[in-house]
Parts: structure tokens; C-alpha cells; sequence
């Protein structure tokens, strides 16, 4: 089973005030039972509109996970700018929207952009945010791995049936400049994995966990983290309600994909556990 102390539950869109609160009670009650994590990671858009009633109810939900539980900048949750990045940092009690969550296995570096961009430039990462990443992947503890936390995945890694699914292929759905970010990634091989959510993609969809490719020979893991809201394109009740579970070990790295409906470890392609080289 997990090593719990070494285990971040990354939950993916909820999307408080439009999502529908049987799919929230099932993961919150389900999580309840469960051991508690090191921390929770939620990767974005707790919110449908950035409305201050919808902050309370994410708030409510956060605090009943058990264990530390975080959040992330995502478009929902700044919609249109009708409030700036940095008021929604303080409604969750942060001093931005990039933040570092140290534990003691793994550095968490929590990323975003300044402002609801255009789509052509939704997702696109400053040149100061850059900077910022790149001083605190330096500036790690000796030896500690570092995980990148952003709402928008990597261009090209999650993808699927653009019919039906949003893919990181698209536009609006991956994180910008993609070349500079690569190119700074490639500099730190401390930098060991990419965290995202933004395409509520299903646990199948292809590239939901892979490997996005780095100048210079290398590659860093990426990770999607699906979505709690719904799957797809249309948020359908009936969707599966699931997240994951990453627990970072000498490495590697073990996850473990949980149907909180079921209440039950899920088989991804006929494996409980999945495990990938850090």
C-alpha cells in the first residue's frame, strides 16, 4: 500500500458553484475515510466564476479534507478579470499566485499567470513568474526533487478524441511559452515533474500521465490530474468522480487512481498502481 507520509492527493477542476454537491460530498466523505496525506493539491479553477460566495464554498471543501490542503490559480477562478490575480490569492491566504509548498520529500512549485489572458495567450507564464521558477528549482533543498504545479498542462502531453475532449493540443488548454518553459525546465534536472488539470480529461485519455520530451535529452514526467466537475466537453452528473494519489519514493514516483463513487482503487490499463521513473 502508499507510504501516506510520502503521498499528495492532486485533485483536479471543481468548479464550486457550478458543479453539483453529490460529486463534491463523494470525494470529500471518501477522502475522509481514507489515511491522511501529506498534502492535498488542488490544481485549479475551485471556482466556476471567482464570485466571493463561490471562494466559501471552496474554502468549506478544502477544509474538510484531511491533512493540509492547497489550491492553484486557474482561469475559472479569475474569469474575464473581474478580479485580479492577486485578490484571489488573498482569498485563499497567499501572498500570490506562485508559492512554494516544501515537504519533506518534495519540493511543490506552484505557478500561474498574472491575468486572464486572450485565448490565444491563456496560460502564458511572465517572464518574472519565469524567473521566479527558475530561483526557486535553484534554490531548492540539496537533493530534494521538484514538482511544478500548474493548472495548464504541457503542449501535446494530455490529449484524446478533440470531438468530445479537451487536449492540450488546443490553444487554450496548455501552458505558454512552451519553448522557454522546456528550455528552463531542461536546465534543472531537479525539476522531476509537471502537475495539471485545466482539460477534465478521463483517466484514459492518452498522455494522462507520460513523459513530455526537453531540449538537451531530456524529459520530465507530466501528470493530469482529470477532473472532480465532470469529463469531457459536457459536465454529465453520472461522470466518474476521481483523483489521484502520488506518493514520491528514491527514483520514482507510484500512483494510484481512486473512484471516489466506488470508493475504490481504479485499474488503469489493468494496474492499481502505476509507477514512472522520476
Amino acid at each position: 500500500m502508499a507510504d501516506w507520509s510520502r503521498t499528495v492527493h492532486g485533485v483536479g477542476d471543481v468548479h464550486a458553484g457550478a458543479v453539483k454537491r453529490p460529486r463534491v460530498a463523494a470525494l470529500l466523505e471518501d477522502a475522509e475515510k481514507l489515511p491522511t496525506p501529506a498534502a492535498h493539491v488542488q490544481i485549479g479553477d475551485v471556482t466556476e466564476r471567482g464570485r466571493a460566495e463561490e471562494d466559501v464554498l471552496a474554502r468549506r471543501w478544502l477544509g474538510r479534507l484531511p491533512g493540509p490542503a492547497y489550491t492553484i490559480l486557474g482561469n475559472h477562478d479569475v474569469m474575464g478579470n473581474k478580479r485580479s490575480v492577486a485578490a484571489w490569492a488573498k482569498a485563499y491566504g497567499y501572498k500570490s499566485q506562485n508559492y512554494v509548498i516544501d515537504l519533506p520529500f518534495v519540493r511543490i512549485i506552484v505557478v500561474g499567470p498574472d491575468r486572464d489572458h486572450a485565448k490565444e495567450r491563456s496560460g502564458m507564464l511572465s517572464p518574472a513568474t519565469l524567473a521566479w521558477l527558475e530561483l526557486r528549482l535553484r534554490r531548492a533543498p540539496e537533493r530534494r526533487d521538484c514538482w511544478i504545479a500548474c493548472h495548464w498542462p504541457l503542449y501535446k502531453t494530455v490529449m484524446g478524441d478533440s470531438a468530445k475532449l479537451y487536449t492540450s493540443a488546443m490553444q487554450t488548454f496548455h501552458a505558454k511559452p512552451d519553448g522557454q518553459i522546456r528550455e528552463l525546465l531542461a536546465r534543472h534536472p531537479n525539476a522531476k515533474t509537471w502537475i495539471s488539470g485545466h482539460t477534465h480529461s478521463p483517466l484514459l485519455a492518452p498522455g494522462l500521465v507520460t513523459r513530455a520530451k526537453l531540449p538537451r535529452g531530456r524529459s520530465i514526467v507530466a501528470i493530469n490530474l482529470s477532473a472532480i466537475v465532470g469529463v469531457g466537453k459536457t459536465r454529465d452528473p453520472e461522470d466518474p468522480i476521481c483523483s489521484l494519489y502520488l506518493t514520491h519514493l528514491p527514483g520514482r514516483m507510484e500512483l494510484r487512481f481512486r473512484d471516489h463513487r466506488a470508493r475504490a482503487w481504479k485499474a488503469i490499463h489493468g494496474r492499481r498502481v502505476k509507477t514512472v521513473r522520476l
